[in-house]
């Protein structure tokens, strides 16, 4: 069946009415009834047809372009009598799209077995994004101290453009990210990063003294002081606490806050837990902030203060990637209450980076840092 000249200039109409709202025409898109009515309002009548009712000509445009393959239907219709009409009708793309490969980097020995992966169409820009900055890491010669895998993920894949987007975190590239043949190979890949995995801690209140090791309770008590550190993170948290094996402090307990958990598990402290002061460190980023903050309603009279140093040490460290998709939304002020909690200090710093849509990740503080210096335990550990 041939399209009518009055039917192609409808569909004309339809999508320029979809690309002044932003469709690129490289993907289905669907209309709604109501604004397929619209355009079909601004079209004048075609010849012959001025007698007969308008939702029947729209009909039988629909009709006609739906045969044609231009656009498709929904099953529903109003259910008009005379001339029904589907209740939207999506529109079939009319774009290709180019997909443009970045070029494959001269790749370190280490990485010659991407080479027959760099242009399968299952290699994704985030996959070769991965190896671009990998293979810029392994180029340096610098392996470093061998570290918790989040740590080298963000020191790694931190400074490249693509993982400083909200929805490519860099610390939790390795969360997910198990693509052949390198990353599907988790001991190979640990050996490359000379890092480690540290799994979440286990969920418990323990005061008992411990030597520690990777895997160990959430909540321990490393030193003989009534203050209490909080970690928002797990591999933050390992690295503190491994910190504090091994060096002269009297911090009497840290936990892994678990994120927005720590809200409310901390009201589970009691007189004879024996805790005066509450510390936290988390990352800079709006939930970040207001997890201590809330959590002050369930500790009776306890304030959770920031650890200082820490932050200190975060906002020196860390490059800022950009805010989670689910924080982005945060007006001037509600940052500027998010940032009250933090010391005075840092509120400048703090308000300036997160009115910027972006964030810090708190394993910029990694473990490397933490052993080459002992000021960022000065202003937590009891006197």
């Amino acid at each position: 069946m041939t399209t009518s000249e009055e039917a192609l200039a409808f569909l004309s109409g339809l999508h320029a009415w979809k690309f002044e709202r932003g469709w690129k025409g490289t993907t289905g898109s669907d209309v709604r009834i109501d604004d397929v009515r619209q355009v079909f309002l601004r079209m004048p009548r075609p010849p012959g047809r001025s007698g007969d009712l308008p939702q029947r000509i729209l009909a039988d445009y629909l009709r006609e372009l739906a045969e044609a393959g231009h656009l498709k239907p929904s099953a529903k219709t109003d259910r008009e009598r005379k001339a029904p009409l589907p209740l939207s009708v999506r529109l079939t793309p009319v774009r290709s799209v180019t997909r443009e490969i970045s070029p494959m980097p001269v790749l370190v020995s280490e990485l010659a077995p991407i080479e027959g992966y760099w242009f399968l169409p299952q290699t994704t820009d985030r996959i070769r994004a991965a190896y671009e900055a990998l293979n810029t890491r392994l180029h340096s010669g610098h392996r470093g101290m061998c570290i918790p895998l989040r740590e080298r993920a963000l020191q790694v894949f931190g400074l490249h453009p693509f993982f400083q987007q909200p929805h490519h975190p860099a610390e939790k590239l390795f969360d997910t990210l198990d693509a052949k043949p390198l990353f599907s190979d988790r001991k190979r890949l640990l050996e490359l990063l000379n890092a480690f995995d540290v799994d979440p801690p286990l969920l418990s209140k323990d005061f008992r003294s411990r030597d520690l090791v990777k895997n160990h309770a959430a909540y321990h008590e490393p030193g003989k002081g009534s203050t209490l550190l909080v970690i928002e993170n797990s591999t933050t948290y390992w690295s503190i606490s491994h910190m504090l094996g091994h060096i002269d402090h009297r911090i009497g307990h840290v936990a892994w806050g678990s994120g927005v958990t720590f809200q409310k598990s901390i009201g589970s402290l009691t007189a004879r837990d024996r805790i005066s002061d509450i510390v936290y460190f988390g990352d800079l980023d709006p939930s970040g902030l207001a997890f201590p903050a809330r959590a002050e309603r369930y500790v009776g009279g306890l304030r959770v203060r920031p650890a200082f140093e820490l932050y200190d040490a975060l906002l020196r460290l860390g490059t800022p990637s950009g805010s989670l998709p689910k924080e982005a939304g945060s007006t001037p002020e509600r940052i500027d209450e998010l940032v009250s909690w933090l010391d005075p200090r840092h509120h400048d710093q703090a308000r300036a980076l997160l009115l910027s849509g972006r964030r810090l990740a708190q394993e910029w503080v990694g473990f490397d840092h933490l052993s080459t210096t002992e000021h960022w335990y000065a202003d937590v550990r009891d006197t």
